[in-house]
Parts: structure tokens; C-alpha cells; sequence
């Protein structure tokens, strides 16, 4: 963090939270904890910082609980009060096969869980307050209030799984209940990406979009605001020229990094400037989402080597931000009167250049003739072989997405029973 932004962090009036679900929320907890920017935010006077992640099964809990660890102890040997950090971490075991939707059978280690059956498991550890998930959600909520400043609650979860999708909502609702008025609840929900295998536009993902479209609608919503998070760049950047090594190991490993990518992106974005850049994208965007395109434009080792000459990088730089139209995920039509461009690369990049690439196409593809604006925003980047934008445009519903379509597609092949399982 800069000089600048960490005059800004002992200046904080706003803290940020985070409730992470299901294999997507653990990424995006991960990130928070694991990268600089929020111990920098605690070391503020009166900071706190809560997260919590909730599962089925412990095999994406395991990493977040180390960084947690590891994060006590940074804080300290910054001498930061470890009381301003919370974290709590839970796999939520499965109910008896009788609590379980009618026709449903327990998932098995690593299968997907149909958000019907997601859901069983949430009723399943609420009871009143007195259940297993009524203790976390309260005590996550309690230290969210013991800070008196303005707060904002990070929902994150991926929309094609059943774990985060099926729940998210419900959680949602039951953390309105208990947060402070003064904490806003902003969904951070990710979209499948073409790597994800049968995950990719899911029957999931389509009912988990109309979820978050009726909770977004309705005249008491618990949320503040939504960003639907759009990974396919990234994952395209990554996987593009990359053949070598075992296919299974490198699949599982490109998700990986791609997922983490991701992300790390969000969240980066998220911390900055104490929550300045988060809090003014959702101002234009009430009752919809606001689209949060990770742009990938270059990655170490892939088409520019490392050593190779500098300029190779022009064209390169050129051909992806040309690609942002085809993966952001919007249908063509869709336009906005604000976006956003938080480019992140080394002072090595023509970092003018690629502003200036990604205006015009962000302003040709997306913004409205007249009364439109875009922001801009240069980040210098610790790899000088990365190079990326955040690419951010309000106003979007759940239409303009087309993971919404092919995803309702994929419900559509389903049968009967495996429709019910997935309605939530």
C-alpha cells in the first residue's frame, strides 16, 4: 500500500466484513485475509474486520483457517489490538436423510449439492437463535457492531454451485436482522466461467440469478447493492497457448489460479481506498447489479516470454482488451450511463495506452450517447508481467447477463425431480 493510502487507512470511517459460502466464498475470504490491504485498514483507530465462512464439507475451509492464523499473527507484530479481527469458519454437516428435500440423497464428498438440498442444510442449523449457525451469524454480527463506524457486509458466493446459491439469500435476510442499520449487505456473486466443466451456465446459476433478481426487487430488501462478478477473461487469458503437463493436473490447476485471480481482483478493489471506490460504484446502480469484469490482459510466460522485448507486449495488449465485449458476459444491447476502469500494471506497461484502448471500446460497446462517463483509475502492479482492469458497469438485471439464458437452458434439459432439487 502507498504512503497516500495508508494515511487514508488512519483516516478510516468505514469497515469492511466479509461472509463467504460455499467454494467461491472461501476464494473470495481467502483473498481478503491473505493480501496486505486489511491489516493496513485495522491498524486504523476504532477499525474491526469480521469473516466468516461457511461450508459443506472442509476441503476449501482448510486454507482460509491458515491465513486467518497467519493473519493474528501479523497483526501482532504490528502491535494492532488482536480484538478488532474476527474470523470463524464452519462445515455445516448434513442433516438426516429425512430432513432433506423429498427425492433428494446426501451429496457425496466433492459432488454437487442441489440448492434445494443447500438450503435443508442451512434450515437444518438455524433454530431460533439457538442454532449452530444462529451462534456464528450472531457473533459475526456483534463484532461488525462493536465498531461505530458505517460497515459494509461482503456476501460472497458463486452462482453456478448449490452451496453458496442456495443459501446466500437466506443468510442474507438473517443478517439484516442482526447488522447494525448503519451495515449495508452488498452480494458478491461470481458467474461460471467456460472452464468450470458442468458448472459452466448451470441450472444452478439460473435459478440462483432469479433468487438474487427477487430479493433485489423486493420492498424490503436485505441487500444494499450487488456485483456479479465475471471471471471469463481471466480464465480464457490463462488457459489461451497454455497445453503442456498432464490434462487433469493442469484443468484443476488453471481453475485454481484463475478462481484466486479473481478474487484476489475483487478485493483488492474492495479494500482500496477505505472502501471510497466500492461504496460509489453501487450509488449508480439501485435495485440491480453492477457488472464487475475482471479483463485479463496479459499473463507471465504466455505469448511474451520473459526477457523478450518489451514492445511485443503492444499487440498483445491491443488483441485482449479487444476481447472484453466477447467475455464480459453482457448481451449485446446493454447500456449504461457510468463505467469504471481500475487498471492494475507495472510502471513498464504503457499504462496510458491501455486506458486509452479500453475507453473506447468500454464507451462503444456499453455507454449511452449522451450524459455517459467513464472513471479511470492507474494502480501500479507488483508483477511486471500482468497487466489487468477491473472493468465496472451498473445497471445490469439479470436479462442482460447471457449466462442467464444458456443457463436457463441447461434447467430446461433437466427432468422433473432434478428441477425440484435445484429451486430454492
Amino acid at each position: 500500500m502507498s504512503d497516500t493510502s495508508r494515511t487514508q487507512a488512519n483516516q478510516a470511517s468505514h469497515n469492511l466484513h466479509i461472509v463467504g459460502i460455499g467454494r467461491t466464498g472461501a476464494a473470495h475470504v481467502e483473498a481478503l485475509i491473505r493480501t496486505g490491504e486489511i491489516e493496513d485498514l485495522l491498524a486504523a483507530p476504532g477499525a474491526c474486520f469480521a469473516a466468516l465462512l461457511i461450508d459443506i464439507g472442509d476441503d476449501d475451509i482448510q486454507v482460509p483457517d491458515d491465513y486467518a492464523r497467519s493473519l493474528k499473527a501479523r497483526l501482532k507484530s504490528r502491535s494492532i489490538p488482536a480484538e478488532r479481527f474476527h474470523y470463524a469458519s464452519v462445515s455445516l454437516p448434513l442433516p438426516a436423510p429425512a430432513a432433506l428435500p423429498k427425492g433428494a440423497t446426501p451429496p457425496k464428498d466433492g459432488a454437487h449439492v442441489p440448492r434445494a438440498v443447500a438450503k435443508a442444510v442451512y434450515s437444518s442449523h438455524v433454530n431460533g437463535g439457538s442454532g449452530l449457525l444462529d451462534g456464528l451469524l450472531q457473533g459475526f454480527a456483534a463484532h461488525v457492531a462493536s465498531a461505530s463506524a458505517p460497515a459494509t457486509v461482503l456476501l460472497a458466493y458463486g452462482l453456478a454451485g448449490g452451496t453458496g446459491s442456495g443459501m446466500a439469500m437466506a443468510i442474507a435476510q438473517q443478517l439484516r436482522a442482526q447488522l447494525p442499520t448503519s451495515a449495508g449487505i452488498v452480494a458478491v456473486a461470481q458467474l461460471s466461467h467456460s472452464g468450470d466443466g458442468d458448472y459452466f451456465n448451470s441450472a444452478a446459476q439460473y435459478q440462483a440469478l432469479d433468487a438474487l433478481d427477487a430479493v433485489l426487487q423486493a420492498s424490503q430488501s436485505p441487500l444494499s447493492g450487488c456485483f456479479v462478478v465475471a471471471s471469463e477473461q481471466s480464465w480464457q487469458r490463462l488457459s489461451a497457448y497454455t497445453s503442456t503437463g498432464l490434462k487433469e493436473v493442469r484443468q484443476r490447476f488453471k481453475q485454481m489460479v484463475t478462481n484466486r485471480f479473481v478474487a484476489d481482483s475483487f478485493m483488492r478493489f474492495a479494500a482500496s481506498s477505505n472502501g471510497e471506490h466500492l461504496l460509489r460504484a453501487l450509488q449508480h446502480a439501485p435495485g440491480k447489479c453492477t457488472l464487475f469484469d475482471v479483463a485479463k490482459l496479459t499473463h507471465p510466460g504466455v505469448q511474451v516470454l520473459p526477457g523478450e522485448a518489451a514492445s511485443k507486449w503492444d499487440a498483445v495488449l491491443q488483441q485482449w482488451i479487444g476481447f472484453v465485449p466477447q467475455y464480459s458476459g453482457l448481451r449485446s444491447g446493454f447500456r449504461t450511463d457510468h463505467a469504471e476502469l481500475h487498471v492494475h500494471a507495472s510502471r513498464d506497461m504503457p499504462v496510458a495506452a491501455i486506458d486509452a484502448a479500453l475507453k473506447e471500446v468500454v464507451s462503444t460497446h456499453y455507454l449511452t450517447a449522451s450524459g455517459a462517463r467513464v472513471l479511470s483509475f492507474h494502480n501500479e502492479f507488483f508483477d511486471v508481467l500482468t497487466a489487468y482492469s477491473n472493468v465496472i458497469l451498473p445497471g445490469l438485471v439479470k436479462g442482460d447477463l447471457t449466462g442467464y439464458q444458456a443457463a436457463k437452458a441447461s434447467f430446461d434439459k433437466l427432468d422433473a425431480r432434478a428441477r425440484v432439487l435445484e429451486q430454492a
